[in-house]
């Protein structure tokens, strides 16, 4: 697994410089333990840092949260398509893949950049772009970051701005995810030993749709725009707890860093790894 990967992490709100210090160096090490030989991690504040007020950065994140996107309009899952056949063809997957639907097919171009400003997220779209142009990126977001990574992991792809993205959510309110984006897109939450959700901010939002049932008849579905992946990471303590690296009350016991970052490179390690397809039958 050789190859540069650019780790972001994004903060959600009132968010001081150090808290990240030490989950961006476990995540370096981990990314090359795991077999990343050029691993960068970078923080970002898309709401600014602990010196912006709290009412305007709650502001922010409240819309977007509600923002909602126009999927029928959105360019993503060409670009993504696209993105799939390079990857396969570098690879040399497709040699005995010929009735892949995707074989053969016409490039589709990218989506050009949208004139419009999506604050928060353009700025750390630019910087993204500037620094990781051809590399893969992950946007690891803790709280309203997790919104804000969305975002940007968006128009990131969309734009085919960086070689392949992946988001990670920790934490943060729910937002309807691209179709296109679903399988790209980890959600990760804090319960306690008994399964009990200790994480309040995580149940703000909505991953809710109507979705035709038997006979066409309209139903809700909680998880109709959910992420690919829902997993609940067993800490001690609550929402700013996901990346406590101090003594856990038992010796024996690991630090919340060591459990949210393991499960974040678990899924990373996996949903990155070439898939190839099944051996024809003998």
């Amino acid at each position: 697994m050789n190859g540069g990967v650019d780790l972001y992490l994004l903060a959600g709100v009132k968010t001081w410089p150090t808290y990240f210090r030490e989950p961006a160096e476990r995540l370096k090490a981990m990314s090359i333990e795991a077999g990343y030989a050029d691993a960068d991690v970078h923080v970002l504040y898309p709401y600014g840092d602990h010196t912006i007020p709290l009412h305007r950065q709650l502001r922010e994140v409240t819309r977007d949260v509600a923002r909602r996107l126009a999927l029928a309009a959105d360019n993503l899952q060409p670009a993504i398509d696209r993105l799939g056949d390079l990857q396969m063809e570098a690879a040399g997957e497709y040699a005995s893949a010929e009735g892949s639907p995707r074989h053969g097919a016409a490039a589709q171009p990218a989506e050009p950049r949208s004139s419009a400003v999506e604050a928060p997220a353009e700025p750390i779209v630019e910087a993204i772009r500037e620094r990781s142009a051809g590399r893969v990126v992950v946007l690891i977001g803790h709280s309203g970051g997790g919104v804000a990574a969305y975002h940007a992991g968006r128009r990131l792809l969309a734009e085919g701005a960086v070689r392949d993205c992946r988001i990670v959510q920790i934490g943060s309110p729910k937002v309807r995810i691209h179709p296109a984006l679903r399988d790209r897109t980890a959600y990760f939450y804090a319960t306690d030993e008994r399964g009990r959700i200790r994480d309040p901010i995580t149940r703000l939002g909505t991953w809710g749709g109507i979705r035709k049932a038997a006979a066409g008849i309209p139903v809700w579905d909680s998880r109709r725009w959910a992420p690919g992946h829902i997993a609940a990471i067993t800490i001690d303590g609550g929402h700013k707890d996901y990346f406590q690296h101090g003594p856990s009350g038992a010796a024996a016991k690991t630090t919340n860093l060591e459990r949210t970052a393991a499960a974040v490179l678990d899924w990373l390690v996996r949903s990155l790894r070439p898939v190839r397809p099944p051996s024809p039958a003998q």
